[in-house]
């Protein structure tokens, strides 16, 4: 078996996902957010669980990310592996991510959804197993009409983000909702000062921290991620409206 390590590239979120693959493939990560910064894109490949170093990188490619007006964003490789260019993404355009490493080619799209805003954020107890547990509790007005898909991370006091969970309006379409955002590995304190990013996501990206959400570690063979690259590589390309809001736990 392998082991894929996915770097949420603008967040840092690290998420390992067991693999049926044995020869190492291809992993490209990518997202554009809505905001001025630096986008990333990710390229290595997969590497046994023996291997000391779980991100095999892979230097040298041609990262170069089009929107649906025909400019290009050319990436840059900052630290290898890692490719960054700096600009805004806009909400409603669709992105083309290309990727060229050793002759061939890789292409995947994604479409920046509208955003959608918290009104409200706070903090609330409820128990588990007879004992209290803290969480989160973002609250919004999901829009009418609209398959909207959302995916949360947070920072603990300062640790690396992690993500939460990844939900969608199936069954909220047009409501208020309230959307408990809570790690049953991780307990809240009181003081606690925590980041939360709401980002807004296409129905791809959806599907594939679905499938990574889903994975349970105690299968004996767990399924693969749907990829954004089709066979020829593993990953996704995500083009996503995000929100950072900050908290304190009472």
């Amino acid at each position: 078996m392998g082991l894929l390590v996915v770097f949420g590239t603008a967040c840092e979120d690290v998420i390992d996902v067991d693999l049926k693959d044995v020869t190492p493939q291809l992993v490209i990560v990518g997202e554009v957010s809505n905001r001025l910064e630096d986008q990333y894109v990710t390229i290595s490949r997969t590497v046994a669980f023996s291997a000391a170093d779980p991100f095999d990188a892979v230097s040298d490619a041609e990262v170069t990310v089009f929107d649906d007006r025909g400019k290009a964003f050319e990436f840059v490789e900052n630290t290898p592996g890692r490719y960054q260019s700096r600009f805004r993404g806009e909400v409603g355009r669709r992105y083309r991510l290309q990727v060229r490493v050793d002759g061939q080619t890789f292409e995947a799209v994604s479409s920046m959804p509208e955003s959608v805003l918290a009104d409200s954020i706070g903090t609330g107890i409820r128990n588990v197993f007879n004992e209290e547990q803290k969480f989160i509790s973002v609250k919004y007005q999901d829009p009418i009409g609209v398959s909207n898909y959302y995916r949360y991370l947070w920072s603990i006091n300062g640790a690396p983000p992690k993500m939460v969970r990844v939900s969608n309006d199936k069954f909220t379409d047009g409501k208020y909702v309230s959307e408990d955002v809570t790690d049953f590995e991780t307990e809240l304190d009181t003081g606690d000062s925590v980041s939360i990013w709401m980002q807004c996501i296409d129905k791809a990206t959806f599907d594939f921290w679905n499938a990574v959400q889903a994975n349970n570690p105690g299968n004996a063979a767990p399924a693969n991620p749907p990829s954004a690259f089709g066979n020829g590589a593993l990953g996704y390309f995500s083009a996503q409206a995000v929100a950072e809001y900050f908290i304190t736990v009472q």
